[in-house]
């Protein structure tokens, strides 16, 4: 194995082998999602690895399977090894989780000397910067060259057809849950204990955003919430599952608006099921990127509300029963949503409508059968020299 790979090879002998192509191993929903994905895929008979383009913060003892750049390793020749890791691993398909990872998937495999099928899995909606504007007129073309692009919402997928992004072979697949390890049952059991180790109050009013602390992700906007929820007498409490390079802005804003015991920040963990089981509702405000929130479909499926910010696909898992919606930014409307939950009984029916949902759109098993069986059809395509299939719709 190349020096610059830190990992150990496995899974050699599966009858298709998939190398997913990710850009760092963080606690975020596109990782996680990659994570699960791989791990169930090998249920199934394929053989997966994942290819690191960056070092994250992810123990290697967590996931020694992960192939992770030497210290100092630039972006050129992290390409190089994975085009190496393509010539040698006689991979059949190589899926690039996201933009960056998507163009290195491109540009390695023309320099492997083997051709395997590269698919795209695309997690995000909107824009952040003029950098990210830029970076269109090089991605683009790669992504209408490649075999196929997989969105996880039809939203997005409308979203970025609207931008001119139209490959030969497009397929939406939502995200889904583990509707076994995420269930009212669970939440059950945990939520007495986690709650008194949080000192959450039985009145209390906890509301969880589950995100890594950046600035996409808004954590700042459920804070004036919070101090606007107090002001109101709501004995109101932000539960933070993550952290992030905005921890110290959101140190300072708590303290700012005098609510900082009314924050409570778990740091980065890789099960979040005891602290959703402590959350009244969940909450996500993010202004950009979100396309269909892992978290909070884990949120619905242990049977709690949602209010989330209306971009990408949250529409697509929100309806009046089970969240509520509000524009992105929209301070009033945001607290105007929350203030929808504050009855015990709204929030448990609420809840009941929110695990009926994800049982029959968002189960996990469903999703990894799509996949599956685009996987299948895609490395098929490729065997046989046959262009990939034409978009869906």
């Amino acid at each position: 194995m190349d020096a610059g790979i830190v990992g150990s090879r496995s899974q050699e002998t599966k009858q298709s082998k998939i190398l997913f192509v990710i850009n760092s191993p963080v606690i975020g929903g596109a990782e996680r999602h990659t994570f699960a994905l791989s791990d169930h895929l090998q249920q199934r008979g394929f053989g997966t690895r994942i290819f690191a383009m960056k070092d994250g913060a992810i123990p290697l003892s967590e996931w020694p399977d992960v192939m992770r750049p030497a210290p100092g390793t630039g972006l050129r020749d992290r390409i190089a090894q994975l085009g190496g890791e393509l010539r040698d691993g006689c991979y059949d398909l190589v899926v690039g989780v996201n933009e960056r990872p998507i163009a290195a998937a491109f540009f390695a495999r023309r320099l492997a000397r083997r051709r395997p099928a590269v698919v795209g899995v695309l997690h995000s909606t909107v824009l952040r910067n003029w950098r990210e504007y830029l970076l269109q007129f090089i991605h683009f073309p790669l992504f209408h060259s490649i075999d196929g692009l997989i969105f996880i919402s039809e939203n997005q997928r409308r979203f970025w057809h609207g931008r001119g992004l139209k490959p030969r072979c497009v397929v939406t697949i939502h995200n889904g849950v583990d509707i076994d390890a995420f269930s009212p049952s669970r939440r059950e059991a945990l939520r007495a204990e986690t709650r008194a180790r949080l000192n959450l109050h039985e009145n209390d009013y906890a509301l969880a955003l589950c995100a890594v602390f950046r600035p996409e992700k808004n954590h700042l906007q459920l804070l004036d919430a919070i101090a606007a929820l107090r002001r109101q007498g709501v004995s109101a409490k932000a539960l933070l599952i993550g952290d992030g390079p905005l921890r110290g802005a959101i140190e300072q804003r708590s303290m700012a608006l005098g609510i900082a015991d009314a924050v409570v920040t778990t740091g980065l963990t890789k099960d979040v099921r005891p602290f959703l089981a402590a959350a009244d509702v969940g909450v996500n405000c993010s202004r950009s990127i979100e396309t269909l929130s892992l978290s909070a479909l884990e949120t619905l499926a242990m049977g709690a509300p949602m209010v989330m910010s209306d971009i990408g696909g949250a529409s697509e898992i929100l309806d009046a029963n089970n969240g509520r919606l509000f524009p992105v930014g929209d301070n009033d409307g945001f607290l105007a949503a929350l203030n929808c939950f504050l009855d015990k009984n709204v929030r448990a029916a609420a809840g009941r409508s929110a695990r009926a949902t994800i049982v029959s759109k968002f189960d996990q098993r469903e999703m990894v059968s799509a996949y599956a069986d685009h996987f299948r059809d895609v490395i098929g395509s490729a065997r046989q020299g046959a262009p990939s299939a034409p978009s869906e719709g």
